[in-house]
């Protein structure tokens, strides 16, 4: 395969590999497959399954759905449309932030399991002819003349077998799969903290960023309808909202120490450390499990290499990872898949593509990851997210351009 003699736009049948069927593999799979490029998704679980996210998906979302085609079967996998989110400081004392605020949908945001969201984008590219290999571990990255040429795999029955490609995009999330393996072949240094699925291989070990998230899903808590509620703790914070079938999703992110300090039980944290918020205490009081928490290192925020290698992109939070608690995740993966499937589609050749993708990322997304750095500093310290939800109630427009900085550039006046 002559890599430099060849143009990878010229022939709309070319071939991208696509590793990771979340919402940035998924949304970037389709769009890809809509103007015919030939597009292998691959995906080491079997959907629908748990995935551990905030599960909120913000109003600007609903364009990109449209887009995909799947905004009714979005609507219709029973979630539950967030009106606002309210953010609560240990005291109690709390700010709202109406969803209306962010594109002026008046229905609101919408909370819908990963399970859901992630299968109907996963149905939606297999009927649009996306190859589709589920159950299916990538094991290896395969070169040819320095260039990243395809990827070696295992089946779910422990076939191996190679697949080439024109363009790669490691859509594999915070893990980084496909980047850390060829930082690791050119490292030849191997991290053995972290399985394929970014998952904590030993808890009790030394994480670089200290941070770690938990999710699972809740059945009896005491939470009104169409609310989102965000609540700051020493070390962290967590977020509460209903999906589907009256059950609620909650996902905290805290200091690894504390992880440690209570063996990794997910029931201690709340109960002895979360519920120092006195809002999580009243809402979380009477909750049970439903399934199993789900637990995963993160290792940091803001943006990674968005080209590790040549012919291979980053997209969604594999490229750039943003702070829970602005409930912009799910945006950002869905604007990163539009805009490398957009350099991908435009530009004649890799290095053209590389060059676009990160102009344009860095332009969608610099602003946004630098204000949430700064944000940052308040979740994670509970004197200032006082301070900074004190400050916020003192009126609305202040809430209304800290909201607006955490999103894409609104070219309507902020609305009162």
């Amino acid at each position: 395969m002559d890599f430099m003699a060849k143009s990878v736009t010229s022939n709309p049948k070319s071939k991208i590999v696509v590793v990771g069927a979340g919402p940035a593999g998924a949304s970037l799979a389709i769009r890809l497959a809509k103007v015919d490029f030939d597009v292998c998704l691959i995906e080491r679980e079997r959907f629908p399954r748990h995935k551990l996210c905030g599960e909120f998906i913000s109003p600007e979302c609903f364009r990109h759905f449209r887009d995909l085609g799947v905004f009714g079967e979005m609507l219709a996998a029973g979630g539950e449309r967030i009106a606002e989110t309210i953010f609560y400081a240990p005291e109690g004392k709390s700010v709202s932030v109406p969803s209306r605020w962010f594109n002026g949908d008046a229905d609101g945001a919408l909370s819908l399991s990963r399970a859901a969201m992630d299968f109907q984008l996963l149905e939606k590219a297999k009927a649009i002819g996306v190859e589709v290999l589920d159950e299916t571990s990538v094991v290896g990255v395969l070169f040819e003349k320095e260039r990243v040429c395809g990827v070696k795999i295992r089946t779910n029955v422990g076939e191996i077998k190679e697949i080439s490609a024109d363009i790669l995009a490691d859509a594999t999330g915070r893990a980084r799969i496909l980047g850390k393996m060829i930082s690791r072949q050119n490292a030849k240094t191997p991290d053995k903290r972290f399985s394929d699925s970014g998952k904590i291989q030993n808890p009790k070990s030394k994480i670089q960023n200290q941070l770690v998230g938990f999710k699972a899903h809740l059945k009896n808590v005491n939470l009104p309808k169409g609310a989102c509620e965000i609540y700051f703790f020493d070390g962290g914070y967590g977020g509460l909202s209903y999906v589907e079938n009256d059950l609620a999703n909650f996902c905290f992110l805290i200091k690894a120490e504390a992880v440690k300090k209570f063996n990794s039980d997910a029931r201690q944290i709340i109960e002895q450390l979360i519920f120092q918020n006195k809002r999580a205490a009243a809402t979380l009081k009477n909750a049970e499990v439903v399934h199993d928490w789900l637990a995963v290192a993160v290792d940091g925020f803001g943006r990674k290499d968005l080209n590790p290698a040549t012919n291979l992109f980053a997209v969604g939070d594999a490229g750039a990872f943003i702070d829970p608690f602005t409930g912009s995740g799910m945006l950002m993966a869905l604007e990163s898949a539009e805009i490398l499937a957009n350099a991908i589609i435009e530009n004649p050749s890799a290095d053209a593509i590389a060059e676009k993708y990160k102009l344009e990322h860095a332009r969608k997304f610099q602003k946004r990851l630098f204000v949430c750095s700064l944000m940052r500093r308040a979740a994670f310290v509970p004197a200032f997210s006082r301070l900074l939800i004190a400050a916020l109630n003192l009126g609305e427009l202040p809430r209304k351009i800290l909201a607006r900085a955490t999103r894409p550039a609104y070219s309507a006046e902020i609305k009162r």
